[in-house]
C-alpha cells in the first residue's frame, strides 16, 4: 500500500542525483509522492526517470570556479582538502537548501545522500521524519584496508586506522552543517541536542567495495543503483554506423569533467587513437555537432552507459561511482584517470580486480599514456577477468535491493 511521501536530497554532481532519481522514479511508480531535490542544472534528469523535482539554484559553475582557485588546486593535489572544498561549495547552497528542508511535511520519509546528510538529520531533530543516508563509495568506518577510499593512507595499524577512518566520517557525513545551521536557527533547535540517526545504506556492489567486519552496526550494503534496461535504447547515427564499420570501439569519456577539457582533451584523444591505431568513442565537445574523425573517433552525445558499454571494447572514464559500476556490470575492461574525491579507490579496485591495467592519473595523462591505455585494454589480457568480475556485480539488482530496504524500514506505520 502507498504510504506517506518520500523526499530525496541529493545534492551534488550527476553521480549523486542520478541513483536517487531512479529509486524516486521507483517510488513514484509504486503510487508514493516522491520529489527530489536538487541543484537546478539536473531537473530535466530527474523529472525523466518520472519523480518531482524541487530545484535549489544553479551551482556547479560556482564549484567550477571554485575548483580553479587556490583551494582547489590543493584538492587537486590533497585530496584529504577535498572535503573543505565540497563543504565550502554547499555553504553557498544553505538558504536555499533549508527553504526546500521547510517544505518537506511531517509524517514524510527523507532519504539523502552523504554530502547533504547532516541537514537532513536536523530535520529529523525537528520534525521527526525519518531518515536514510545512501552512500556511493566507501566512506564509512573501518581498519580494513580495501573497504575504504583513502586505505592507501593506512598506516597497518587497526586501532590508528579506524580513528584516522571515523574522522573522515564525521568531516564527509557532516558536509551540509552550514544548512544545518541555517535550519536549526530558524526552528530554535539547539546546536548541542543529541543527534538524530539515520538508516544508512550502502548502495555499492560489493565486488568493487569488499564488506568490511568493522563497519558501523546496522550498515546494509545493497548493491549499485543502476537504471533498468529494456531492450529499447537503439545507438543513433553517427554512433550507429560507427559500431559497424568495425573492431569494437573503447568509450573514453571524464563524466563531468569531460567540458573542461574542450577541445584540447578532443585533440589529445584523436592523437592518441592515432599512435594505438584503436577505435575510440568519447562525448561530443560542447557545442558541437556529433561526428567521425579519421575514421577512428566518433563523438556521440550522451548515451546511457549500461546499455552502450556492453557493446565496446573497454571504458576509460574518470573514476566516478556511477560509470566504474556501469563499466564494471558490462564485463569489459575499464581502466580509470583519477583526478579527485573516491576516483582514486576506483581505480586502485578496478586494477586490483584485474579488469584493467594500473591507472593513470589525470594529470599525468599525455598522448603516449592514453594510447598505452587504449593498447592495454584492447589486447585481450583483461577480456575473461572483467566478464567474470562482471558476472559477480550483476548478481543483485541494487535498485530493487535499496527500494525493498525503503519499503522495509521506512514505509512501515
Amino acid at each position: 500500500m502507498p504510504g506517506g511521501p518520500v523526499t530525496f536530497v541529493a545534492v551534488g554532481s550527476r553521480g549523486d542525483v542520478e541513483p536517487l532519481a531512479i529509486l524516486a522514479g521507483a517510488v513514484a511508480a509504486g503510487g508514493r509522492a516522491a520529489t527530489v531535490v536538487a541543484i537546478d542544472e539536473y531537473a530535466d534528469l530527474v523529472r525523466g526517470h518520472g519523480a518531482g523535482f524541487r530545484g535549489i539554484g544553479s551551482a556547479l559553475h560556482h564549484m567550477e570556479r571554485m575548483s580553479r582557485g587556490w583551494l582547489g588546486q590543493l584538492a587537486f593535489r590533497t585530496p584529504l582538502a577535498q572535503p573543505l572544498l565540497l563543504r565550502r561549495w554547499l555553504a553557498g547552497l544553505a538558504e536555499p537548501l533549508a527553504d526546500a528542508l521547510d517544505e518537506v511535511p511531517p509524517g514524510s520519509s527523507v532519504v539523502t545522500g552523504v554530502a547533504s546528510r547532516d541537514a537532513a538529520l536536523a530535520l529529523a531533530q525537528q520534525r521527526g521524519v525519518r531518515v536514510a543516508t545512501v552512500l556511493h563509495t566507501a566512506v564509512l568506518p573501518t581498519a580494513e584496508r580495501e573497504s575504504h577510499l583513502e586505505g592507501r593512507r593506512f598506516w597497518g595499524r587497526p586501532r590508528a586506522d579506524r580513528a584516522f577512518t571515523d574522522w573522515y566520517w564525521r568531516q564527509v557525513s557532516g558536509l551540509s552543517r552550514a544548512t544545518s545551521a541555517v535550519f536549526r536557527a530558524r526552528h530554535g533547535l539547539p546546536t548541542s541536542a543529541q543527534q538524530a540517526e539515520d538508516a544508512l545504506w550502502l548502495a555499492v556492489d560489493r565486488v568493487l567495495v569488499p564488506t568490511a567486519r568493522d563497519w558501523p552496526g546496522g550498515v546494509v550494503q545493497t548493491a549499485a543503483i543502476r537504471p533498468a534496461l529494456d531492450g529499447s535504447w537503439t545507438p543513433p547515427d553517427p554512433l550507429a554506423a560507427f559500431l559497424a564499420a568495425g573492431p569494437r570501439p573503447v568509450y573514453v569519456g571524464l563524466g563531468s569533467l569531460n567540458d573542461a577539457g574542450g577541445q584540447r582533451w578532443l585533440q589529445l584523444i584523436v592523437d592518441a587513437a592515432r599512435q594505438a591505431g584503436r577505435r575510440v568513442l568519447t562525448p561530443a565537445v560542447p557545442g558541437t555537432q556529433p561526428g567521425v574523425i579519421d575514421d577512428l573517433v566518433c563523438t556521440i552525445r550522451p548515451a546511457p552507459h549500461d546499455a552502450l558499454f556492453p557493446r565496446l571494447a573497454g571504458v576509460i572514464h574518470h573514476g566516478g561511482a556511477g560509470t566504474t559500476a556501469a563499466a564494471l556490470r558490462a564485463g569489459v575492461p575499464s581502466v580509470a584517470v583519477p583526478a579527485v574525491f573516491d576516483q582514486y579507490y576506483h581505480a586502485h579496485r578496478l586494477h586490483v580486480l584485474g579488469v584493467g591495467p594500473a591507472p593513470v592519473r589525470l594529470p599525468k595523462l599525455s598522448q603516449v599514456r592514453l594510447a598505452g591505455l587504449l593498447t592495454a585494454l584492447t589486447s585481450g589480457d583483461h577480456d575473461e577477468r572483467a566478464q567474470r568480475v562482471g558476472e559477480q556485480a550483476r548478481i543483485v539488482d541494487g535498485t530493487a535491493a535499496t527500494l525493498a530496504e525503503l519499503n522495509r524500514t521506512m514505509c512501515a506505520p
